[in-house]
């Protein structure tokens, strides 16, 4: 059952995975200023439609050019090594689990868990920072842990060349992290570890290493670094009013399918005092407990937390004697996921061979309750990928237009303007520089929404989104009530 659950996760990581359309508006900065980078060679300093990016490191930003030097400027050169990296990461938390529990089972378990987890999943098949950081965060903590146990110094530089990486994609988050938990772990458990002078030597490696670019863009982009810099690593920890008790909330749909079992696991590790669990105790709460006192939460932040998790969860699920709460909380589970996957179903009016994906969790909970709700995970992200995805793109045009618009001035002579609400990924499907909250001059090309410019006639008209896309069930819902959707034309303004 394992092996079978498996391998059907990993076909859904690659299926249909440069089938959407790039998102706005986040995917839009990464997936433009990757192509920029590979059509100007400046691989240091991003730009995105033609203004200066400087909001994270360029780490990101070198995957994505790998996938489009493969596999071509498209969608699947934009996602691939996400996907990738994503099941790397949950290869990582099979060793660490092997490596300290030594229980193959309970580790094939933990790595089933992360990879089908909705927040993760998500985040695997868009182009963002938070996949490629949790991989380096992993892998550091990792090389960490064996080094450590095996008494490797070479391991352990090795982990500090990782956290070095995890900079390069967000900055120093990427080593205080796991200096943290490795330092909180070693306090409670070795504290004579921390007084060896390796760590501080090859800190004193790994952090020029790692900030390098930082020190690039602040000599050569002073001021607009600093700005950045502060509200992207500073400003977060006291400005926001997002409750304390954010995390554990988000957590009960975010680590679906067994969200909130991991809260009843770690009070299993404490009750029964499963001192084998502490290392990943540690990294979980750590993570946890300090991104909810910073006052801006956004769920992703706790994604490098998801492999500590699925961790504990396995352990619990497989060796817990609570039977009773895990036999009650899949049933739960899986019954959930199930409503959810037939009212996603009937909502959007998709084809009812989908529903056979109803039995194939209710199948698990007669033969094995404890993988129930991960086939029920699975069954609803084969629904997202093949139906609900699919649904979705009818509404996007994206591509469409930016090729219209590509056809009008092929050579790119002329300035493109957008008026009303500007949407991120046209500079990419257009392949030039759109200008936005400017007033289109003459002899230009100006999209804009129907009513708001009024110096041309429309050539071609679009029905467009005028909201975030990542707000994901509200965008669905707005599809449905034909909410927030304008038209919008493209001209050319003599």
């Amino acid at each position: 059952m394992f092996y079978l659950l498996l391998l059907s996760i990993f076909l859904l990581y690659f299926l249909n995975l440069g089938l959407p359309q790039v998102w706005m508006p986040n995917e839009s900065f990464y997936a433009e200023a990757s192509r920029r980078m590979l059509e100007s060679f400046d691989f240091l300093t991003p730009y995105y439609n033609g203004q200066l990016r400087l909001a994270k490191p360029p780490m990101t930003y070198w995957i994505v050019s790998l996938g489009y030097t493969i596999f071509g400027v498209n969608e699947l050169g934009l996602r691939f090594f996400h996907a990738m990296l994503g099941l790397l990461i949950g290869l990582l938390t099979f060793l660490l689990s092997k490596e300290v529990l030594k229980d193959t089972k309970v580790s094939l378990f933990s790595m089933l868990i992360l990879l089908a987890s909705f927040q993760f999943f998500a985040n695997t098949r868009y182009a963002s920072p938070e996949v490629p950081f949790t991989f380096f965060i992993t892998l550091s903590l990792y090389l960490w842990l064996l080094g450590y146990k095996r008494g490797n110094t070479f391991l352990i530089f090795l982990a500090f060349l990782s956290s070095s990486l995890a900079m390069l994609v967000k900055g120093p988050a990427g080593f205080f992290i796991p200096a943290s938990v490795v330092f909180l772990y070693l306090l409670f458990s070795d504290p004579k570890e921390l007084l060896k002078k390796r760590y501080y030597f090859f800190t004193f490696i790994a952090l020029p290493l790692g900030l390098w670019w930082h020190v690039y863009q602040l000599i050569l982009h002073r001021k607009e670094f600093l700005d950045v810099f502060y509200s992207e690593n500073l400003k977060r920890i006291y400005a926001g009013n997002d409750p304390f008790y954010f995390y554990p909330l988000d957590t009960l749909v975010s680590f679906l399918p067994y969200s909130f079992l991991v809260f009843f696991a770690l009070f299993w590790t404490f009750f029964k005092k499963r001192r084998e669990y502490s290392f990943f105790l540690v990294w979980f709460l750590f993570l946890f407990v300090f991104f909810s006192l910073v006052r801006s939460k956004i769920p992703v932040y706790v994604l490098p937390a998801y492999p500590a998790m699925a961790i504990i969860t396995a352990g619990f699920l497989k060796d817990s004697e609570w039977h009773r709460i895990i036999k009650v909380s899949t049933l739960i589970l899986t019954l959930l996921i199930s409503l959810i996957l037939i009212i996603l179903m009937f909502y959007l009016e998709l084809d009812s061979l989908y529903l056979l994906l109803f039995f194939f969790p209710i199948f698990f909970l007669l033969k094995e309750r404890k993988l129930a709700p991960l086939a029920g995970a699975i069954a609803f992200i084969f629904l997202m990928d093949t139906g609900v995805l699919t649904y979705l793109e009818d509404f996007r045009k994206y591509r469409e237009l930016g090729n219209f618009v590509a056809s009008l001035d092929p050579e790119n002579r002329l300035k493109t303007y957008q008026v009303g609400y500007f949407h991120h990924n046209l500079p990419f499907y257009a392949k030039r520089r759109i200008i936005r909250d400017e007033k289109p001059e003459r002899n230009s090309i100006v999209l804009f929404e129907i009513g708001s410019f009024d110096g041309c006639n429309p050539l071609k008209t679009w029905r467009l989104y005028t909201s975030s896309e990542s707000r994901f069930v509200t965008y669905l819902l707005d599809t449905k009530r034909n909410k927030r959707f304008k038209d919008f034309g493209v001209c050319i303004y003599r």
